[in-house]
């Protein structure tokens, strides 16, 4: 009698939405998001914002989600539904701890640990929103990826677009300048628009309408923003961030907004062909229809 090896739950298919296996994604997501959370922690005991006990239960959550990652990674659905349970988890977490009003709130939290403990809170929320959506297409599809690669620039150009992203609202986080909006508000939209971007640029490889409209959204609101913020009048102009942070700042706001305007009209473009082919697509089997009628 032949015995019956134990196999992971997790489906394998061929395809995937990702240029990248998602399994691969959420592992690569998640520990970077328990790195960042490690980071943080330190940070938030060094200023007395959680105790020793806390910590030591923190950390021990920080090795369970590890250990969640690697059963992920290995094809168990139990570890694709933990690592996502703790994502989840620690996006409210940070949420409400660092971009609402509080003992910790953004603004406090960076003038007592320093400035680069807001590029890690924004990257930590990005890294919890890529891991629960790496997740849920790993709870189906954990092997599976899209093998064509016509759509990598667009990647490459939103990892880079949402790294920048982070880093000119770190800058508007120590000159405390969003303009309406509050530093904690104005970090955290900063945070969502690189994680919509991100995942744009992900989902654009197969589900490209989904992907193009993400990345419109999240351009959008890049470009917009700094429309206003920067060029408008009434806001802070380039030249006046070279002369309060230094010219890299300066650079990054400008590279971001371009980077942006180019990726909504490439998004733009790609939706619209889309929709152009499902609509000729359409034709044919409308008229073949109308003839069966006939």
């Amino acid at each position: 009698m032949r015995r019956m090896r134990a196999r992971p739950a997790v489906r394998r298919l061929q395809g995937g939405p990702f240029l990248v296996p998602a399994r691969t994604l959420l592992l690569a997501s998640g520990l970077l998001a328990v790195g960042l959370g490690t980071f943080t922690l330190l940070h938030e005991r060094h200023s007395s914002q959680v105790g020793i006990v806390y910590m030591v239960v923190a950390l021990i959550v920080g090795a369970i989600w590890i250990a969640f990652l690697v059963l992920a990674f290995l094809g168990f659905r139990i570890g694709v539904f933990g690592a996502a349970a703790l994502a989840f988890a620690d996006f409210g977490v940070t949420a409400s701890t660092h971009f609402e009003s509080g003992p910790g709130a953004m603004g406090s939290f960076v003038r007592s640990e320093g400035l680069a403990v807001a590029t890690v809170a924004m990257g930590l929320v990005c890294a919890c929103v890529l891991t629960v959506i790496s997740a849920t297409v790993a709870w189906t599809n954990a092997r599976g990826r899209n093998r064509r690669l016509d759509t990598l620039p667009l990647l490459l150009v939103a990892l880079v677009g949402a790294a920048l992203v982070i880093l000119q609202a770190t800058d508007g986080v120590h000159r405390d300048n969003f303009g309406s909006a509050n530093t904690e508000d104005g970090a955290f939209a900063a945070a969502v628009t690189a994680s919509l971007w991100l995942l744009g640029g992900l989902w654009i490889a197969r589900v490209r309408r989904v992907g193009a409209l993400l990345i419109m959204l999240a351009t959008f609101i890049v470009w917009y923003s700094f429309l206003g913020l920067h060029l408008l009048k009434g806001g802070t102009s380039l030249s006046e961030v070279a002369s309060k942070s230094g010219t890299a700042w300066a650079v990054f706001s400008a590279a971001a907004a371009v980077l942006a305007a180019a990726s909504f009209l490439v998004a733009l473009g790609l939706l619209a062909l889309s929709l152009l082919r499902r609509k000729r697509a359409g034709v044919p089997a409308a008229a073949q229809a109308a003839r069966r009628g006939a």
